[in-house]
């Protein structure tokens, strides 16, 4: 295939044009694809046939293992490769997917596991008649921006990232978004209730620490890794004093300058940098039909030292 890379207008991403979802992918077109990707942090595929689930799953392989996400949440596929993100249900009410229609807050996929989300695709099936965008951010320029002493001293530092309190921990009834908690958890709490009548076992979901500032395995860039949806507080700190801390560096990280809004088309699919960018979603009404894939490959940052 002859792939066509342009970049956009924008502070991040490009389109890529020329992908053959049936066609395996060659090492000059593997190469262009992570060149691109570690360029402009986010490639938006289109005009190709929607590939299969196989297709799909084939593709991302290219790129490294692949997380079992459908695991964690208690979702059933032919491959637990890919989440699937809507917000269908089946006739006894129990949610097909994971998402909902809520909206979700900037984070970085699987960054509560000990192996990261490194690369992350997702793909749009269908979409609601005003669908929600989906929002990048740049982390490499979040951290370059950020005065040096202030970089200097999150170096040594580490924090504790977690989505419990969303699916298996106490809810915070105080909080804006506690209804979205709350039915997020009635949905999570029905698939498990599914899948114990079907006799099928699902690991729980984890927990992590990592390094605030990463360095990106084949890059080397640093990173700044930290997150309004998923960390929770920084290792060794008071909490008020993470809380701080965090607020600030959120505020700073999702700069409007810093970020791309991508307006979607059925067949998108969408590579990026899940370690060097946040991302986020709207939400939308619940009635229209939304549905995504996803998928992501996986990187442990305990094999490399800063």
């Amino acid at each position: 295939m002859a792939l066509e890379i342009r970049p956009l207008a924008e502070p991040l991403g490009a389109l890529v044009h020329g992908w053959n979802p049936t066609a395996e992918l060659s090492s000059q077109d593997k190469a262009d694809i992570l060149q691109g990707l570690r360029q402009y942090q986010v490639l938006i595929f289109r005009g190709h046939d929607r590939p299969s689930d196989t297709e799909l799953v084939q593709f991302t392989r290219n790129f490294g293992d692949l997380v079992k996400g459908s695991d964690w949440f208690g979702d059933i596929g032919e491959y637990a490769e890919i989440l699937p993100v809507n917000n269908l249900h089946d006739a006894d009410g129990v949610p097909k997917g994971t998402g909902g229609s809520t909206h979700l807050e900037w984070h970085s996929d699987y960054s509560y596991v000990s192996t990261v989300g490194k690369e992350s695709f997702l793909e749009a099936c269908e979409l609601p008649k005003s669908a929600p965008q989906t929002c990048f951010c740049s982390q490499y320029v979040a951290l370059e921006t950020l005065p040096r002493e202030t970089a200097d001293m999150l170096r040594p530092l580490h924090a504790f990232h977690s989505i419990s309190s969303m699916y298996a921990g106490k809810l915070v009834e105080d909080s804006a978004d506690s209804q979205v908690q709350k039915g997020v958890r009635a949905g999570f709490i029905a698939k498990k209730a599914r899948n114990e009548k079907l006799g099928l076992k699902r690991p729980h979901i984890p927990e992590a620490e990592h390094p605030v500032i990463l360095h990106h395995p084949d890059s080397g860039r640093e990173i700044l890794y930290v997150n309004p949806g998923i960390t929770k507080h920084i290792i060794g700190m008071p909490q008020d004093e993470s809380d701080d801390l965090l607020k600030e560096l959120h505020a700073h990280s999702t700069r409007p300058s810093f970020i791309y809004s991508h307006d979607w088309q059925v067949g998108d699919m969408i590579m990026f940098d899940t370690l060097g960018t946040l991302h986020r979603r709207d939400s939308w009404d619940r009635n229209e039909r939304r549905v995504m894939r996803q998928l992501s490959t996986l990187w442990d940052p305990s094999e490399v030292t800063a």
